[in-house]
C-alpha cells in the first residue's frame, strides 16, 4: 500500500513577479484585481443515446422530436440534438470515406457541430484470465483497433496482474497499440490456478461422498473428510473473494484516471469474468453432493454485489462506460468425472456459470455499455463496440447548477418507436467545484493536464529520513499573490484558497488525495508591495522510497479559479536502508 501523508508546514511569501492576467468571465466584478462571476452556474447535460433495431442494428432516421428525455421524473426540455454516424465523423476530421479515394469536407448544415474526443481503455484483467481465452479475443481486439483508432478516438491499453499496469497511455498511434496487445500473449493467466484448485477441491468432494457410499458406518471418519472438504471449499471462496476486492479497486484506479478528462470514456474489459459471489458454484456443488441445504446460508456471506454497485456508481460519476467481454466464449459445460464416478448436477454449473457472467452484465447495463457474452464470434461483438463509437444521438438539455454533489436519474424514450432498443446512462452525477478539481488532480497524476492560469509551482527539497522505511519529503508551493481574490477584512486583506495533493509511482501505487485549507492574511498597508510577489505554501509529505509523480491543484475559494500542476520526485532511489 501507498503511504503518503500530508503535514502542514508554514505560511510565506517569496519575491517574484509573474505576468498578469485575468479571468473572462460574462459579467465580472472587481475583487481584489480579479474578476469573477456570481451568477448561477448553468450545466448542459449530455447523454449518448444508442438506439437499435430487433436485429441490433443503428436506427439513424430519428429526430429531435421522437425523443423524450427525463432527469428524475421531471421532461427537461432538449436544448442541444445531434446526429453522429461514422460518414459524418469522417467528414468532420477529413478522414478518407470507404469508396472515395480523397476525404471530404463537412457538409455545409453540419458545420456548427461538435465531435467530443472519445477515451477508450483497453483492460486486460490476466489475474482473471485463462491465456488461450485471452489470446482468441485479443486477435479480434488488433482488428478492431486497426479499423477504429482514429479521430476523435484514443486509447490506452492496461493490463491488471496482482497490480496495475499502464502499457500505452493515450494514443491515437495504431502501432503502439497493437504492440502493447501482442505483448500480452506471453503473461500468465491467474484463472488457470483458480480452476485447477476449483477441481481439486470438487475431486476431494466426490472422494468424500464415495467414501461414504463404500463405508457408511464409518460416521466418525466420513464426517472428518465431508469437513476437510467444506473448509477447502470455505477457504478457496474466501481467497476468491479477496482478489475480487483487488481486482474491482484496479478498476476503480482507472476509472479515477479517467475522472478529469472531458470527452466520452469508456473501458473495455476484458476477462473471464468476476464473481459476483465467490465460491458459489462450490457452494451449490456441495448442498448437491451431501444433500446439505445449510450450506447455502453461504451464498449470502460470500455475497460481493455491493462492490459492484459501488464501481458502477464511481464509473457513473466520472461519465465512465463499461464493455465487457467475457473471455470465456461460448462454453459446453461437463464436469464428469470417470476417476470418482460421479457428475456436478445441472444446480451446480448454472450458478458457476452465471456468477461470473452476471457481474459483466451489471457492469455493462449499469453504465451504458454492453457486455459481449455466450459467443464465440467476437469480431462481431467488437463491432457492435464500435457502433456506439461512431453512431449515437447526443441529447443535451441545461440545468442550473446546486453547486453541490447530487445523482440524477435519467430516463429516455421513444414513444412513437416501442421496438427500438434504447440504451443510454441512467444517471448522471452533478459534481461540486471542488469535486471537480479533485478529479482534474487525480487525472493529472498519469495525464498532462494544461490548465493552470494561476501560475502554480510545485518544487521540491531534500528527503529525510523519517522512519525505518519512509522520508520526509518538503514541497514548495507558490503562486502570485494577484492571481487570489483578496478580500478587505478589518485592517487586512484576506484570501482562502484550497490545496489538493496526490502521488502516484512508477509502479501505478496511488495515494490518497490530501486536502488543505489556507487563509491568506496580509496587512492592507502592505497590500500594494505584496500583490507583486509570489506566496508560498510550504509541505512535507511522508514518502516510502520510490519515484514519483506528485500532483496539486490549488482553488481560489472566491473566483472559483483552479490551477493544476505535477513535478517528479525521487525518493530514497539508493534504496538504502535506514
Amino acid at each position: 500500500m501507498l503511504v503518503v501523508v500530508l503535514t502542514l508546514g508554514l505560511l510565506g511569501r517569496v519575491p517574484g513577479v509573474v505576468g498578469a492576467g485575468t479571468k473572462e468571465t460574462p459579467t465580472p466584478k472587481p475583487i481584489g484585481g480579479l474578476t469573477f462571476s456570481d451568477e448561477t452556474e448553468v450545466t448542459v447535460v449530455n447523454v449518448d443515446v444508442f438506439v437499435r433495431d430487433r436485429k441490433g442494428n443503428p436506427v439513424t432516421d430519428l429526430t429531435k422530436e421522437d425523443f423524450r428525455i427525463y432527469q428524475d421524473g421531471v421532461q427537461m426540455p432538449i436544448s442541444h440534438f445531434a446526429l453522429l454516424t461514422h460518414d459524418i465523423i469522417r467528414h468532420y476530421y477529413r478522414l478518407p470515406v470507404p469508396g472515395r479515394p480523397e476525404p471530404t469536407p463537412l457538409p455545409e448544415d453540419l458545420k456548427d457541430l461538435e465531435i467530443r474526443p472519445i477515451f477508450m481503455v483497453l483492460y486486460i484483467d490476466n489475474q482473471n484470465i485463462r491465456p488461450l481465452d485471452r489470446n482468441r479475443v485479443l486477435r479480434a481486439v488488433r482488428e478492431f483497433v486497426r479499423e477504429n483508432l482514429h479521430p476523435p478516438v484514443k486509447m490506452m491499453v492496461v493490463s491488471y496482474q496482482r497490480s496495475l499496469k499502464i502499457e500505452v497511455p493515450f494514443t491515437d498511434n495504431v502501432r503502439e497499440v497493437l504492440s502493447a496487445l501482442r505483448d500480452q500473449r506471453l503473461k500468465t493467466g491467474g484463472r488457470t490456478d483458480k480452476d485447477s484448485t476449483r477441481a481439486e477441491i470438487v475431486d476431494i468432494m466426490n472422494q468424500a461422498l464415495e467414501a461414504e457410499r463404500e463405508r457408511p458406518t464409518a460416521a466418525s471418519q466420513n464426517a472428518a473428510e465431508i469437513r476437510r472438504a467444506y473448509e477447502l471449499m470455505r477457504a478457496f471462496a474466501g481467497e476468491e473473494a479477496n482478489d475480487l476486492t483487488f481486482s474491482a479497486g484496479a478498476l476503480r484506479q482507472v476509472i479515477a484516471m479517467l475522472s478529469g478528462l472531458d470527452g466520452r470514456k469508456s473501458i473495455v474489459y476484458i476477462s473471464d469474468g468476476l464473481p459476483m459471489t465467490p465460491g458459489a458454484d462450490l457452494f451449490q456443488q456441495f448442498s448437491a453432493v451431501f444433500q446439505n441445504t445449510s450450506v447455502l446460508s453461504l451464498l449470502a456471506q460470500f455475497d460481493r454485489s455491493r462492490i459492484f454497485e459501488a464501481l458502477t456508481s464511481a464509473a457513473n460519476a466520472q461519465g465512465v462506460s463499461f464493455y465487457t467481454i467475457d473471455a470465456a466464449g461460448l462454453q459446453i459445460q461437463s464436469d464428469i468425472s470417470a476417476e470418482s464416478r460421479t457428475t456436478t448436477t445441472l444446480t451446480a454449473i448454472t450458478p458457476g456459470r452465471s456468477v461470473y457472467q452476471d457481474s459483466l452484465k451489471f457492469m455493462a447495463e449499469e453504465t451504458g455499455g454492453q457486455a459481449i457474452v455466450n459467443t464465440n464470434n467476437f469480431s462481431k461483438g467488437l463491432q457492435k463496440i464500435a457502433n456506439d463509437l461512431f453512431t449515437y444521438y447526443s441529447l443535451g438539455y441545461t440545468v442550473s447548477s446546486s453547486g453541490s454533489d447530487r445523482v440524477h436519474y435519467i430516463k429516455v424514450e421513444l414513444p412513437d418507436h416501442p421496438k427500438y432498443r434504447v440504451r443510454y446512462r441512467r444517471r448522471y452525477v452533478e459534481k461540486s467545484l471542488e469535486t471537480r478539481v479533485q478529479d482534474m488532480v487525480m487525472t493529472s497524476l498519469v495525464f498532462d493536464v494544461d490548465h493552470n492560469p494561476m501560475f502554480v509551482e510545485v518544487t521540491s527539497g531534500t528527503p529525510a529520513p523519517a522512519t525505518s522505511d519512509r522520508w520526509t519529503v518538503p514541497f514548495h508551493i507558490s503562486f502570485p499573490l494577484r492571481k487570489v481574490a483578496m478580500l478587505p477584512e478589518g485592517e487586512d486583506q484576506v484570501g482562502r484558497v484550497v490545496l489538493f495533493v496526490a502521488a502516484r509511482d512508477i509502479k501505478g501505487r496511488q495515494s490518497d488525495l490530501q486536502r488543505q485549507e489556507h487563509e491568506i492574511r496580509i496587512p492592507a498597508t502592505e497590500w500594494e508591495e505584496a500583490r507583486r510577489e509570489r506566496f508560498g505554501i510550504d509541505v512535507n509529505l511522508l514518502m516510502e522510497s520510490g519515484t514519483y509523480n506528485v500532483a496539486v491543484g490549488l482553488m481560489d475559494v472566491v473566483t472559483r479559479e483552479a490551477s493544476y500542476t505535477k513535478t517528479l520526485v525521487r525518493v530514497n532511489p539508493s534504496g538504502r536502508k535506514k
